[in-house]
């Protein structure tokens, strides 16, 4: 019994250093994804995704993600919350080194997470992105032009409520829609938005055999954690996220994640 017990000690201990290391690295996650409605021009059209960043470095003043992203070609930056951790709300040198090198190679745009809302003072922070020229999305529709073809972007607020996001989802045109919160795919999906990209779930924090243990808003073994789920005519892309925030445990079995995206027309 004494051996049994050394033995699930050491194991534990294994498991737990483990998971430090892993969560000090992350990966580079290349995903296509078709969209019925993808004008011609934006076949090829690639989003790099960073989610959930919790002002995290990687390497000497974070200089390994700011090295892969340079090695990256890509058409828009889409950051969906959380780059911020309420815990340690004025410490932001990461998150603004990974702004000018995301700024210095194509647009890069922003919808405010949990974290950035608990910390409060909303316009002071989006204020604060803009001045270094990110473009936040506060329950917001712009357009983006390729060639003569036209693609919505939209993001929202963390409070949006399902009219709010309903409002601002244009039906004529395709659409990708910036939002923290994957768990809410049922408000997503009653407007027929062809795309949501989102974080916030961590990747379940421990995974075990590709299932999450635990997210945030949605408990114990949670339904949205990591790649492409399909509601009705959305589909709902959930990073892994680049971080996890300064008071949760490592995790586990589950790198942390940037993630580059190339939509797709249907194939025939």
């Amino acid at each position: 019994m004494l051996y049994t017990l050394i033995a699930i000690l050491i194991a534990g201990i294994l498991v737990l250093l483990y998971g430090w290391w892993d969560t000090n690295r992350f990966d580079l996650r290349r995903t296509k994804i078709e969209l019925d409605r993808l004008p011609k021009a934006f076949d090829g059209f690639t989003i790099l995704q960073v989610s959930d960043l919790h002002n995290r470095a990687y390497g000497k003043d974070g200089q390994e993600l700011l090295r892969a992203i340079e090695t990256l070609d890509f058409d828009m930056a889409a950051l969906t919350g959380d780059l911020l951790d309420r815990h340690l709300p004025k410490q932001r040198k990461n998150v603004y080194a990974l702004l000018k090198a995301l700024k210095d190679k194509t647009p890069v745009y922003f919808v405010e997470g949990n974290h950035e809302a608990e910390i409060g003072h909303w316009d002071s922070i989006k204020a604060e992105l803009t001045d270094r020229g990110v473009h936040v999305l506060d329950n917001e529709a712009m357009t983006l032009m390729r060639e003569n073809d036209q693609l919505a972007l939209c993001g929202i607020r963390e409070e949006a409520s399902p009219g709010e996001i309903e409002e601002l989802i244009p039906k004529e045109r395709c659409t990708i829609l910036l939002a923290h919160h994957p768990e809410r795919i049922e408000d997503y999906a009653r407007t027929c938005v062809d795309l949501v990209l989102s974080g916030h779930a961590h990747g379940g924090q421990v995974r075990i055999f590709g299932q999450g243990l635990y997210s945030p808003d949605q408990g114990v073994l949670p339904r949205y954690t990591s790649g492409i789920y399909v509601k009705d005519c959305t589909k709902l892309y959930v990073s892994r996220g680049a971080g996890t925030h300064s008071f949760l445990p490592p995790r586990i079995f589950n790198r942390p994640e940037i993630d580059l995206i190339t939509l797709k027309t249907p194939s025939r």
